[in-house]
């Protein structure tokens, strides 16, 4: 099997374009520096290395920038429970659409399996309709708790995330809560996505979307109160 190298370098851009947008940006420790440079620059009289190493100190220095990079937008325990699992959920959904595969005809014999494996049970759960459909269901994690994630896909092309976290300790305020249809969510925008964020049978459920402007949102809403209505929860224990 021949693989094209120009798929891989589609897909190093696209994860490169991800981590571009998520991820912040801090300048590295004054001391850091100076020790990078150290490493980099022996000092006057030190044997001069062979030829091997030049290749990696260079390695080294990439891992050490991109470990400046990275650690700033690694969860810091003691931070707001909701904005973590707000950012988790996010991230959850962004790796759905760039790696998720739709598979509408798998997800009922794959339900019963990730239901064992993350302890969430859906007595009902909506499927679909004209437009919305369920095409993929997965188990993952969100700041390390258990957590079943549903994909939908709405008729334009747009990716619904619906993710059911086990037992977090997540308080939802009452500041940003809106009515729709019978019930009160909080719906909160961050970063070119909207977040649905609700409690239900002990579960937080998160549905979340990019759609944020004035007349998607409105349908946003819409496929909330489609799937919230159709869908019963439970966990075991």
């Amino acid at each position: 099997m021949t693989t094209d190298i120009n798929d891989h370098g589609g897909e190093a851009d696209e994860i490169a374009r991800l981590l571009r947008g998520r991820l912040a940006r801090h300048q590295a420790p004054a001391r850091l520096r100076v020790s990078v440079v150290e490493t980099l620059s022996p000092p006057e009289g030190r044997r001069r290395p062979s030829l091997w190493l030049p290749p990696a100190l260079s390695a080294l220095a990439t891992a050490m920038v991109m470990l400046l990079w990275l650690v700033p937008a690694l969860p810091r325990s003691g931070g707001d429970p909701l904005q973590l699992l707000s950012r988790a959920v996010m991230t959850e959904h962004a790796r759905a659409v760039l790696w998720g595969e739709a598979r509408p005809d798998a997800v009922a014999g794959a339900l019963p399996r990730v239901m064992d494996e993350t302890g969430v049970l859906l007595n009902w759960v909506f499927t679909g309709d004209q437009d919305l459909r369920l095409v993929n269901a997965q188990p993952t994690f969100l700041e390390g708790r258990r957590a079943l994630a549903l994909t939908y896909q709405d008729r334009d092309g747009h990716s619904v995330s619906y993710i059911i976290a086990r037992g977090p300790t997540v308080a939802i305020p009452e500041r940003g809560r809106v009515q729709i249809a019978k019930w009160r969510p909080l719906v909160t925008k961050d970063d070119g996505f909207t977040l649905i964020v609700w409690k239900q049978s002990g579960l937080v459920c998160v549905m979340v979307s990019d759609l944020v402007s004035d007349d998607d949102l409105g349908r946003f809403k819409g496929y909330f109160v489609k799937v919230r209505s159709a869908t019963e929860l439970s966990q075991s224990y």
